[in-house]
């Protein structure tokens, strides 16, 4: 007789999720910009699809925080004040210094390995120009510390704004000065904690977050 668990049916993806997946990650690559306007009928005709799935995915995009407004029939993409953009810094280092803090008790060399791993990855993308796969590892890295903590909740803190964060760093990847500049320090928060120099590897987080928030004032005139 068959396991009953060779007997279970697999659900398909709801088709808003689907949609919501597509328009998170335009938002992420910079094809939708900040602040741009997106309404049900542009996006159903973009997507191809019906209006009511669009309508559901602008609705769950709207309680992620990645898009904004009150409007039934669409919405914006986020942006943010310059108050709003420090704040949003100072709550990402204090999440991400937790988790590494937590990870380098929990499996250092794990941790280690699997940063190194990536920065590899990172230098290949970066070589071939490969700027939307370097933004991907890019995500991946800093999603590593989370991973690695144990802690579920820092987890589902951090997923609250990591798409935010995702889409903030396309724009400074404009720059490819900016993109060495990240990728240095990368290596160097990697190499630390391979060696268990915590605090230095903190040091450098919170240099690159401080000059990211920096970095994006200047390039998208984010209003005070």
């Amino acid at each position: 007789m068959a396991q009953l668990g060779s007997l279970k049916i697999e659900r398909p993806q709801p088709l808003s999720d689907i949609a919501a997946d597509h328009i998170r990650e335009a938002i992420i690559n910079g094809d939708f910009r900040l602040g741009e306007a997106l309404t049900e009928n542009a996006l159903s005709k973009l997507l191809g699809i019906s209006k009511t799935p669009v309508r559901e995915a602008i609705s769950s995009l709207k309680r992620e925080g990645i898009l904004q407004g009150d409007s039934q029939k669409g919405a914006r993409v986020f942006t943010l004040t310059a108050e709003q953009l420090n704040q949003l810094c100072v709550y990402r280092l204090t999440l991400e210094s937790a988790a590494i803090e937590m990870a380098m008790k929990a499996d250092p060399s794990g941790l280690a390995k699997r940063l190194l791993s990536i920065c590899d990855d990172m230098s290949n993308a970066r070589d071939a120009e490969d700027f939307e796969g370097y933004l991907k590892l890019d995500r991946i890295f800093h999603d590593a510390f989370f991973e690695f903590s144990g802690n579920q909740f820092l987890r589902e803190g951090y997923r609250g704004v990591s798409h935010k964060v995702a889409t903030l760093r396309t724009y400074l990847s404009l720059a490819p000065l900016r993109v060495d500049k990240s990728f240095s320090e990368h290596i160097k928060i990697a190499e630390f904690l391979e060696t268990s120099q915590i605090e230095e590897a903190l040091a450098v987080l919170g240099e690159q977050i401080d000059r990211g928030s920096h970095a994006i004032n200047e390039i998208m005139g984010v209003p005070r």
